[in-house]
């Protein structure tokens, strides 16, 4: 596989002010540096997981994928020649706005920001802004995300030139909806997959190591009137239990734990879905009213 994990996430926001409080008092992620139109946020030993960018507009500026080394790097860069995508070779000052040794800008085949990169620079241990344990990412990466786009079978090809695999699959079939679950290690997804009319970012989600994390993070959830745009309720395919809220760059973040990890990549079964939720997760694609 070229790509080993998901590295980082950049988005964007008209007030940095709005994702400082987001993050630390919600995510419980730790502030690593801050300027007038950056702030940089830790959820593990990384020195960075999610950079918050000002801008006009709410947003994703990129999503960066780890490789791992410069030869996976010089794999993935025949890889987007073979298949006629446009990238250019990252300057030195931009590898180390990211703390990077090398990387690869480019736009995949759903118009998503997109950076390909090895040498990520860890920095001191992770300090939890609130009180709680920590998240789940490691070899695993930051977590998972998900895109939308009508250029379905192309960026499904895109990406599984770079490696990646299926997982399962979930058929909505009241909505005539579905969504591909691909993964590029352990970790049960690190990237979803949905066909809809326009391109998008779904989600991105990020796993607790303990339950009772994600239910202090529901509870300030609540207490702060944040928009709870899916109930609590646990996912069919990965398992996880989690919620979701709208974060000031106005896509969805799933806080979850008790995520699938794939013990024998070589032998997965990939499976089918008519939902995507035991239970729960009212709102969005499960509106529908809660059991009495």
């Amino acid at each position: 596989m070229i790509i080993k994990s998901m590295g980082y996430l950049g988005v964007t926001v008209p007030d940095i002010a709005q994702w400082e409080d987001y993050g630390t008092r919600l995510v419980g992620a730790e502030v690593a540096e801050r300027g007038d139109d950056t702030l940089k946020l830790r959820i593990d030993d990384h020195y960075s997981r999610i950079n918050v960018h000002k801008a006009d507009k709410p947003g994703i500026a990129y999503t960066g994928w780890d490789v791992g080394t410069v030869e996976s790097l010089n794999e993935a860069r025949g890889v987007l020649d073979d298949l006629g995508i446009a990238y250019h070779e990252a300057s030195r000052d931009e590898c180390a706005q990211r703390n990077v040794l090398g990387m690869l800008k480019l736009k995949d085949p759903g118009e998503n920001p997109t950076e390909l990169f090895y040498g990520h620079t860890c920095g001191l241990k992770f300090k939890p802004s609130r009180d709680m344990g920590g998240f789940v990412t490691g070899e695993l990466g930051l977590g998972h995300i998900l895109y939308l786009t009508p250029n379905f079978d192309a960026i499904m090809a895109f990406y599984h030139r770079l490696g990646f695999r299926l997982s399962d699959s979930i058929h909505m079939t009241a909505l005539q909806g579905y969504a591909y679950f691909l993964h590029c290690n352990r970790r049960q997804h690190s990237l979803a997959l949905g066909a809809a009319p326009h391109n998008a970012v779904g989600h991105l989600m990020l796993e607790l190591e303990s339950m009772t994390d994600v239910g202090k993070a529901y509870d300030i959830a609540k207490y702060d009137k944040l928009n709870i745009t899916m109930t609590m309720g646990q996912h069919t395919n990965d398992r996880v239990i989690s919620f979701y809220t709208q974060t000031p760059s106005g896509f969805d973040l799933e806080i979850g734990a008790g995520g699938l990890v794939i013990d024998d990549l070589d032998n997965w079964t990939v499976a089918q879905y008519q939902d995507i939720s035991f239970w729960g997760h009212h709102g969005g694609l499960r509106n529908r009213p809660s059991p009495t």
